[in-house]
């Protein structure tokens, strides 16, 4: 099926053994194999997103974007500047960023003062920007607090950017999705997709970000892309324990933000386990203990893992949802367990089927 686009999502924190010019390789191997966009995380520590983006637009004539920018990481008028000269080498290809108030560990590095008048703000001055237009961030006064911009000057960019560039909200709580559909283009549905699908909760995100959008008097058609993990390589257990620690926090995530028993047992996961793994992470576990308290179901909840067969399956499953809800794109992220071996199997066995 042809209708829903392929992209690929590097995680730059896990790839942090594969240097940018083998990453430009990866990419060039997806875009033979038909993937429409790539896609990279924007982590403190990490090679810089924005360069990694560079030098992929002059190497692959493909679309890019980040999943996600965090609002608290980069100021928009450095966001802004960033992305419009990388715009220009990219030969018409469509730019997207995303943007998103981070995950947990987030307030470990930066404050994280008021998450949704920050978005919004950085939506508001970006669009601006990016459209030619001065802004003034005294309109703006949690930015301006926020990177210390004088309130009084004015910002400018003093060139053009040459191809489109989208905002995607990469937030999926309530509040955020209403700001997203109000400020943003389209809505990245993270990195829990197939557990929010599995719990029933799909259609209320994309209710919440519809009605921010109708607030604002925009269409109720836009893009969505659905954001899935993906381990799969030859070696069933190999893959399987790649994705285990992962999920194991992400399903934490999902409880922590209200999931409640029925939503884990709608996915099969039996609540005390998640109980008794939320109290060993509070309690400092060792990355060997948490993992050993991630249990099948919880794996299965959040990540396709396995071998190509048994991935294949379950990403029809998955297609066959975001299809039912008019999602533009499946990005595959976080691939392991060795990032090489997991794309030449999606590009070359698990995407021609699909």
């Amino acid at each position: 099926m042809a209708s829903i686009e392929t992209g690929i999502q590097f995680h730059l924190p896990t790839y942090a053994h594969v240097s940018l010019p083998e990453l430009i390789d990866l990419g060039k191997v997806a875009k033979a194999a038909g993937v429409k966009q790539l896609w990279v995380t924007d982590n403190l520590r990490s090679r810089n997103a924005f360069v990694v983006l560079a030098a992929m637009a002059s190497n692959i004539a493909i679309n890019l974007g980040t999943a996600v920018t965090v609002q608290y990481f980069r100021n928009p008028v450095d966001v802004a500047d960033s992305v419009a000269a990388i715009s220009e080498i990219m030969d018409g290809d469509e730019l997207s960023i995303g943007i998103a108030r981070g995950n947990g560990n987030t307030p470990n590095f930066v404050r994280t003062p008021k998450p949704l008048t920050m978005a919004r703000e950085m939506a508001q001055s970006l669009k601006l920007l990016l459209a030619g237009e001065a802004v003034c961030f005294g309109d703006y006064p949690a930015l301006a607090d926020y990177f210390n911009f004088n309130p009084t000057a004015s910002f400018r960019l003093n060139f053009t950017p040459k191809t489109p560039i989208h905002l995607y909200c990469g937030g999926n709580g309530p509040l955020g999705l209403a700001v997203g559909g109000e400020s943003m283009d389209g809505l990245i549905v993270g990195g829990e997709f197939k557990a929010i699908a599995g719990a029933g909760h799909l259609p209320a995100i994309l209710s919440r970000f519809e009605e921010g959008a109708t607030k604002a008097g925009k269409s109720s058609s836009y893009p969505k892309i659905a954001e899935i993990k993906l381990s799969v390589s030859r070696d069933k257990e190999a893959a399987r324990a790649f994705a285990r620690p992962t999920a194991g926090r992400r399903l934490l995530n999902l409880s922590r933000r209200g999931y409640g028993p029925e939503d884990l047992l709608a996915l099969g996961v039996a609540p005390e386990d998640v109980a008794r793994l939320d109290e060993a992470e509070r309690q400092g576990a060792t990355e060997e203990r948490f993992t050993a308290l991630v249990t099948d179901a919880m794996l299965d909840a959040v990540f396709v893992a396995g071998e190509p067969e048994y991935c294949l399956e379950r990403m029809m499953e998955l297609r066959d949802t975001a299809e039912e809800y008019g999602f533009k794109q499946l990005m595959y992220s976080e691939l392991g367990p060795n990032v090489e071996e997991s794309l030449r199997l999606l590009c070359d066995e698990i995407m021609p089927a699909l």
